[in-house]
């Protein structure tokens, strides 16, 4: 017999013998800084390392990170199968307590895996799941919506629409995210384009919709704040979060004096760390700062030692603090 699910609102008082709980979250809770969480994978074994995780989430979570989104592209999460994501979520979901808003990334090739894997997310505690469209085939924006509108309708989960073309070859078009907006459960876009003519072409598309807009771009924190995002998922928060804090923060505030410097130092960092096949350069980056080990999920393999040695060389000269 399936666990049984509670729903309920952020913020509600728990008190959980039983089953898992789903907590959902609205768009205006993903506004912030959050951090596109690395996987701690123990070298020896290949599987999640445990005390790295702990060690990484007290990291973020004293820098000051709103939320946690696990098993996505940082997160080697199209390596890592269906079980091991969720068990990723179980880890962070248990250590950070219910009240820490969780976004874990699905991965899946198919619609029916793509239904079954968010709602299998949704029941283990997920706030909202990140999922980008199908990779491989290319896909008119009418397959995309369906795509969406499909999951979204079967799970009832909110949704955050990851456009990478990066690595599935498809961008999400500016008018079906306006049209996947006014979903109810559709909730806002982790946009890791890196490309602010898109960028602002969806807040203009979605302006009015109850919808949050945020960069998966650490150099481009500032810029898309100014231009109207609502935040950063971005990998630079595992080792850096005190830096997307003090942009996002120095924004708000109207401080853009504060807010250029501390995004010229979070620039100069994440330059650094782009070295080898992504996420290798910031494994090990971790492994510098004694988080976690450089392992990668395998077959991927870790930086070299000379190029290791080169970016902790940098890493000495860049990273103050935490």
């Amino acid at each position: 017999m399936s666990s049984p699910v509670m729903i309920i609102n952020l913020g509600d008082t728990l008190s959980v013998e039983a089953g898992w709980v789903m907590i959902l979250i609205k768009a205006e809770q993903l506004h912030g800084v959050h951090v596109a969480l690395a996987t701690p994978i123990d070298p020896a074994t290949g599987d999640l390392d445990p005390a790295g995780l702990s060690r990484l989430l007290d990291r973020v979570v004293g820098g000051g990170i709103d939320a946690i989104c696990p098993t996505g592209s940082t997160g080697e999460g199209p390596r890592l199968t269906r079980a091991q994501r969720l068990a990723v979520l179980q880890s962070v979901r248990e250590r950070v307590g219910p009240g820490r808003i969780v976004v874990p990334a699905a991965s899946s090739l198919n619609l029916p895996d793509a239904v079954a894997e968010v709602a299998a997310l949704a029941a283990a505690g997920a706030s909202a799941v990140l999922l980008a469209p199908s990779p491989y085939y290319p896909q008119a924006p009418g397959e995309v919506l369906a795509w969406y509108r499909t999951v979204a309708e079967r799970t009832g989960c909110p949704l955050v629409l990851y456009n990478i073309p990066a690595m599935t070859k498809i961008s999400i078009a500016p008018a079906a995210v306006a049209e996947l907006a006014a979903l109810p459960n559709v909730i806002g876009i982790k946009d890791s384009s890196r490309d602010v003519e898109y960028l602002q072409q969806v807040l203009h598309a979605t302006a009015g919709a109850d919808f949050a807009v945020l960069t998966g771009s650490d150099t481009l924190q500032l810029v898309s704040l100014v231009a109207g995002a609502h935040g950063m998922i971005a990998a630079g928060m595992n080792l850096v979060p005190r830096l997307g804090r003090a942009v996002h923060d120095a924004v708000a505030a109207g401080d853009l004096d504060t807010a250029r410097r501390a995004q010229r130092e979070l620039t100069a960092i994440v330059t650094a760390c782009r070295v080898g096949q992504s996420p290798a350069g910031w494994k090990a980056a971790l492994a510098w700062a004694g988080l976690c080990s450089d392992a990668l999920v395998p077959p991927a393999a870790a930086l070299s030692a000379e190029v290791r040695a080169d970016l902790g060389a940098a890493l000495d000269r860049l990273v103050r603090s935490a």
